[in-house]
């Protein structure tokens, strides 16, 4: 019994070591064909936050961007658990999720089905608050 362990452990720690960690977590994710590898596309226009999540925070803490397919939300910087709701022209909520930054800094909204207007994107932290408008042609 003894052996099979020492095998195992051995075959563990082989994988391990031959493993391309920086590849694997650097290569894109695509979810609903929106483009998810930890960052906000260049092509994104820019959502203008105001207020923050955290008092200490600086300026480019938090990023947000639109694309045609998405709405990106990159967080720089740990504000723990974030309500991310996106409300439409009439103020009715369209999207709503927690967001644990612990974990993850970049979160992907697809809009593809969004009708076209204007939306406000709010964030609200246990110690603080950012919103911003972004059009959906």
């Amino acid at each position: 019994m003894k052996n099979k362990v020492f095998i195992l452990a051995g075959l563990c720690a082989l994988c391990l070591c031959t493993w391309n960690v920086q590849a694997d977590i650097l290569q894109p994710i695509h979810i609903n064909g929106v483009e998810a590898d930890n960052h906000i596309p260049t092509t994104a226009e820019a959502i203008e936050l105001l207020g923050k999540l955290n008092y200490n925070a600086g300026p480019d803490d938090i990023e947000a961007g639109v694309t045609d397919n998405a709405v990106y939300i990159c967080f720089n910087q740990d504000f723990g658990n974030v309500s991310i709701t996106i409300y439409n022209g009439a103020g009715l909520v369209v999207y709503s999720a927690v967001a644990n930054t612990s974990v993850q800094q970049t979160y992907i909204i697809p809009i593809t089905t969004a009708a076209s207007g204007t939306y406000t994107v709010v964030l609200d932290s246990a110690n603080g608050y950012a919103e911003g408008d972004f059009e959906r042609n």
